[in-house]
């Protein structure tokens, strides 16, 4: 058995139909102790169990809308893992099904290649390079599509399509699951649609909406937004996959307007958080894990009683030979700072 037999094929339709709809899920432990109401986005339950599925749906639309793509065409795209799966997902759907080339960056989890691969995508590493770099894998995917026929760069980053899954699908949901009583919106930025999406809609409904990015280790978005544009402090590396950026993406053209602030976790205290979230019964993963803490950390800066929404793109199992492994978190120093009844949340083991 291998990692694809998770994910049986479907229709087109059966795919898309189970894109969205997500639950709300309140933070209860939490949320009594520091008397205000903290809640998540379940997007572990889309189709292809992460959040992206809503990207990939409304990116692969666009692209078949415009004509620059045909039935039996290839998908270019630079990812770390989850748009991927969720194109490969969505794209084997089609018959013919969508050829799908993946650029990731050479740090990525292995179990994530494995998975991608698993499902027929090819997948490329690229080095740690900065945006600007001919090697930094948006342009690498960018390169492989201008010269392969039938090819398009699906481009998450920029094409704000994916932008607009948001705005017409998660932004909506939050406000209807709350009753339109929401009061803070939290989340990291991969390509920055989720924030920006959600956020620019619910502030149309609540203008007084406190929108905060949570940013990681290494990444620049804290010091930029934080500083309203005039630094871009970025340095070091961060276990947490999929969110921070080293610079702006067409999804967060508008950055400084939307965001009311930003927080920036260590990776130990995410790592924390997650393991006391495992003890809670909740399956987390990193980028769910930074987006929870800075969650919390906005809420508790709120009237008693307020509700902020974040989102939990999907399960910490994805990253298990980093999150989930000993050896690992003994490497990078955190080992030491989880509790000894949490330890047992650590499972990896290397076959």
């Amino acid at each position: 058995m291998t990692a694809a037999d998770n994910y049986p094929i479907v229709t087109t339709e059966q795919y898309i139909e189970g894109i969205g709809k997500t639950h709300l899920v309140k933070l209860d432990q939490i949320s009594k102790e520091i008397g205000r109401n903290v809640y998540f986005k379940a997007e572990y339950e889309n189709s292809g169990t992460s959040i992206k599925d809503r990207a990939a749906n409304y990116l692969l639309k666009d692209a078949l809308e415009s004509g620059k793509l045909t039935p039996g065409g290839t998908l270019a795209e630079a990812t770390a893992g989850n748009t991927g799966l969720s194109l490969a997902l969505l794209g084997r759907t089609y018959d013919p099904p969508f050829k799908v080339v993946l650029f990731v960056p050479e740090n990525l989890v292995q179990e994530k290649i494995d998975l991608l691969e698993s499902l027929g995508a090819t997948v490329v590493k690229g080095p740690l390079v900065a945006p600007d770099h001919p090697e930094y894998v948006n342009n690498l995917a960018i390169k492989y599509a201008k010269e392969t026929p039938n090819t398009i760069h699906v481009n998450q980053m920029d094409n704000l399509a994916n932008r607009r899954a948001h705005y017409e699908t998660t932004g909506p949901e939050i406000w209807e699951q709350t009753n339109g009583k929401v009061d803070g919106f939290v989340a990291g930025a991969g390509t920055g649609a989720t924030f920006g999406g959600v956020v620019s809609f619910l502030k149309t409904k609540n203008p007084n909406l406190k929108a905060f990015v949570a940013d990681r280790e290494g990444s620049g978005l804290y010091s930029y937004v934080t500083s309203k544009g005039e630094s871009w402090a970025a340095e070091g590396d961060s276990l947490i996959e999929g969110v921070g950026k080293l610079a702006l993406t067409g999804q967060l053209h508008d950055l400084l307007d939307l965001a009311d602030g930003a927080y920036r976790q260590i990776d130990r205290d995410v790592v924390l958080q997650i393991y006391e979230l495992f003890d809670q019964g909740l399956d987390i993963g990193a980028s769910g894990g930074l987006n929870i803490l800075s969650a919390v950390q906005l809420a508790k800066s709120l009237p008693e009683g307020s509700t902020v929404v974040t989102t939990v793109a999907d399960h910490a199992h994805r990253y298990a030979s980093k999150l989930l492994n000993k050896e690992y978190l003994e490497s990078n120093g955190i080992w030491e700072y989880i509790p000894e009844h949490l330890r047992k949340y650590a499972t990896f083991t290397q076959v």
